[in-house]
């Protein structure tokens, strides 16, 4: 029985070592999301130039997600490893090669919040 309260106690002392309050952290709105999408080849704009690709606003599920953001084009941040960027209401700033971040989606509204 002492054993078992001895081990209750550590397990809850490291959970509140490593827990992490989202208040504490930087916070970021989200503006919108966009999907990355590939054109075929020969695929020309408006000013009859070449194209690779298009971004589409597009929408996630509601959920928490780690996520790791680099600089995308102009004003978008890449979430690494898929294709889908983010549109911040404000200044974000550098994120460099990886950023590691909280994504918590909502209906609402959506928040990046920068672990490091």
């Amino acid at each position: 029985m002492k054993q078992t309260f001895t081990l209750m106690i550590f397990l809850f002392l490291i959970s509140l070592s490593f827990g992490q309050n989202l208040e504490d952290l930087d916070s970021y709105t989200v503006d919108e999301f966009y999907k990355k999408v590939e054109l075929d080849r020969g695929t020309l704009d408006e000013d009859g130039d070449e194209i690779e690709y298009i971004y589409v606003k597009t929408e996630l599920e509601k959920g928490d997600y780690k996520i790791d953001l680099t600089d995308g084009d102009g004003d978008l941040y890449e979430v690494k490893d898929t294709n889908i960027f983010i549109k911040f209401n404000g200044y974000f700033g550098y994120a460099g090669y990886s950023t590691e971040c909280i994504l918590k989606v909502d209906y609402y509204s959506s928040i990046v919040y920068k672990l490091e």
